[in-house]
C-alpha cells in the first residue's frame, strides 16, 4: 500500500466518523423502510416557502395558487422521465416516517405520477456531511418514498 493510499484510507475513515457524529448531533436521518403518514407530532408553522433542487422547483404555501415544476418518472417505467407542472393543494401539517412537514395533493391520479407530495419543515442528514430539506412522493403502487436529493428552501415574501 502506497503512502498516498494509506493517507487516503485514514482520511476516509475520519470523514465518515465525523459525518456520523455530525448526524447524531445536528439532525435526524430519514427513516428507512415503509413510511407512514400521520398527524404532526408538534405544532408546525403554516408553510410559505419555495423549494429548489434537482427534483424541481416548488411553492409551498396554504394558498390555492401553489404550484410545482417537478421532474417526474412514470411508474413502474422509471426510465421515462419528464418535467411536469401541477397545482399543489395544501392538506396540512403531517409527519411522514420520522420527519415533520407538509403534505400537498397534486392534480395527478397517483397511478403513474404522484398524487401527494411531502416537504420537510426541518433539515435532515443525507450522509457524508450533507444536510438539506427532503421531499417524498406518494403513489398507489409504492406508498410514500423519500426523494434522496436535498432541497434548498427560500423564504417567500408576500
Amino acid at each position: 500500500m502506497s503512502k498516498f493510499s494509506r493517507w487516503f484510507a485514514v482520511a476516509a475513515v475520519l470523514l465518515a466518523a465525523h459525518g456520523q457524529a455530525f448526524a447524531n448531533d445536528k439532525a435526524i436521518s430519514p427513516q428507512a423502510g415503509k413510511l407512514e403518514e400521520t398527524e404532526a407530532a408538534q405544532t408546525v408553522e403554516a408553510p410559505n416557502f419555495g423549494y429548489v433542487g434537482e427534483l424541481g422547483s416548488f411553492q409551498a404555501s396554504t394558498k390555492k395558487s401553489a404550484v410545482g415544476m417537478i421532474v417526474v418518472h412514470d411508474y413502474p417505467d422509471t426510465a421515462n422521465i419528464a418535467l411536469a407542472q401541477t397545482k399543489l393543494s395544501y392538506l396540512g401539517a403531517k409527519r411522514v416516517g420520522n420527519v415533520e412537514g407538509w403534505v400537498y395533493t397534486t392534480e395527478w391520479d397517483g397511478e403513474h405520477y404522484p398524487s401527494k407530495i411531502f416537504f420537510s419543515n426541518q433539515e435532515v442528514y443525507f450522509g457524508g456531511g450533507v444536510m438539506g430539506y427532503i421531499a417524498a412522493d406518494y403513489r398507489q403502487g409504492t406508498g410514500w418514498v423519500w426523494k434522496m436529493l436535498p432541497l434548498r428552501r427560500m423564504s417567500s415574501k408576500e
